[in-house]
């Protein structure tokens, strides 16, 4: 006979709590890439510079959506290791 595996359910939390966590991070960059990518589109069809403001326009979201994840993964990273103070005291 095989032996009956039991289900570790705070493994399955944290995998979840992860999957969430890229999710996040994932529409995060995305709406921040497209957002500025369509405002330097809407500049470039009504003012003069065409292409130069859609570039500026995505660099500009790539870069927001950067600082954007940084600071997310940072809140994240400060909320477990004080999870894990208060769970050690």
């Amino acid at each position: 006979m095989k032996p009956e595996l039991k289900p570790n359910w705070k493994n399955n939390i944290e995998v979840l709590k992860y999957i969430t966590l890229i999710s996040q991070l994932g529409l995060v960059v995305i709406s921040a890439l497209l957002i500025c990518f369509f405002i330097g589109l809407f500049l470039s069809n009504h003012l003069p510079g065409g292409i130069l403001w859609i570039a500026g326009g995505t660099i500009l979201g790539v870069i927001a959506g950067s600082l954007a994840a940084f600071q997310l993964l940072q809140k994240t990273i400060l909320k477990e290791d004080e999870d894990d103070n208060n769970d050690q005291r």
